[in-house]
């Protein structure tokens, strides 16, 4: 499953974030792409939704009462930079921590939850494997999604989220990904 743009930055005082290069179609596209989401978990089909234990909306998803996934941000500061660069992702939960997670989702008391641990349910392949990388969960402000935190490892990914990425690690994301 490929992930969605979601947004584009305009930016011409950073030369390195105006724009990208596309290798697919050979033209210069303005701006660059901060956000990438997945629509559903890797497990999902779409062949589910007619199954009565199993749905998926833009926060939750459940797969014949038995899986369990909230949707949530990965986010990698951008070095030199005073924005983020998102990987919009799912994450798996216990039965328990999901439960809680829908009971308190518009409830201010969320924000007092400590983190669900949960294993990353999307492969992005701009990465050695992804899927089931361990994560936690977070909990933020009330309409806003919950961010992932992935174990410090030596994965890539993990260390991107630790230590940033430079302005031209979003430039070669936006060339590879974009115009399949």
């Amino acid at each position: 499953m490929l992930p969605t743009l979601i947004k584009t930055v305009e930016n011409a005082a950073m030369p390195e974030l105006e724009g990208f290069q596309c290798h697919t179609c050979g033209k210069w596209h303005e701006g660059l792409p901060l956000d990438y989401a997945y629509d559903a978990p890797d497990y999902w089909s779409e062949s589910l939704r007619s199954d009565a234990d199993s749905f998926l909306n833009a926060d939750f998803c459940v797969i014949k009462n038995k899986d369990f996934f909230v949707r949530c941000l990965i986010e990698i500061p951008i070095i030199g930079r005073h924005e983020f660069f998102r990987w919009g992702v799912w994450s798996t939960l216990s039965k328990t921590n999901f439960d809680r997670l829908v009971d308190l989702w518009d409830n201010p008391k969320l924000l007092d939850e400590p983190a669900y641990f949960g294993w990353l349910s999307n492969s992005i392949n701009l990465y050695p494997e992804t899927l089931n990388l361990k994560t936690n969960v977070h909990s933020r402000n009330i309409g806003e999604r919950p961010y992932l935190v992935l174990e410090p490892t030596d994965h890539p990914l993990s260390i991107e989220q630790r230590s940033g990425m430079m302005p031209q690690r979003v430039r070669e994301i936006a060339e590879r990904s974009l115009h399949r």
